[in-house]
């Protein structure tokens, strides 16, 4: 009766370590490879002409194995949160300017805000 209560008291302090150990781990790897690795800098924000909607433009680096990435994003008027309509890798810098009340203009690239996302690696407009 001895031998099992030392036993399963040997048991729970290994359980109880083993749980430490990975509580730990899932601590340091969420710290060392958390978002905040990752720099995002924000290159302005855009209002539409009728002022419903407004276009967000970042610069995000992941670092020395990624490039510099251009990212679009609009929310608004019958959005739900926010749409990304715009990423392209290799630059750092967008010139944004609105066409109409639905239709942004970024580094060359007309789209519509409801139906259309650029994506640069692929190098095509798409539709819905």
């Amino acid at each position: 009766m001895k031998i099992v209560k030392t036993l399963l008291k040997i048991l729970g302090f290994a359980v109880a370590a083993l749980f430490a150990f990975i509580l730990t781990l899932i601590v340091v790897l969420t710290i060392s490879f958390g978002r905040d690795a990752f720099e995002e800098r924000s290159l302005g924000e855009y209002p539409s002409p009728d002022g419903k909607h407004v276009c967000s433009v970042l610069v995000a680096n992941g670092g020395a194995t990624t490039p510099y990435t251009v990212i679009a994003q609009v929310s608004g008027t019958w959005m739900i949160g926010k749409r990304t309509i715009y990423i392209a890798d290799h630059i750092d810098t967008a010139k944004v300017i609105w066409v109409d009340d639905r239709t942004v203009w970024i580094n060359g690239v007309s789209v519509d805000i409801y139906r259309d996302k650029y994506v640069g690696d692929i190098d095509e407009l798409y539709g819905p």
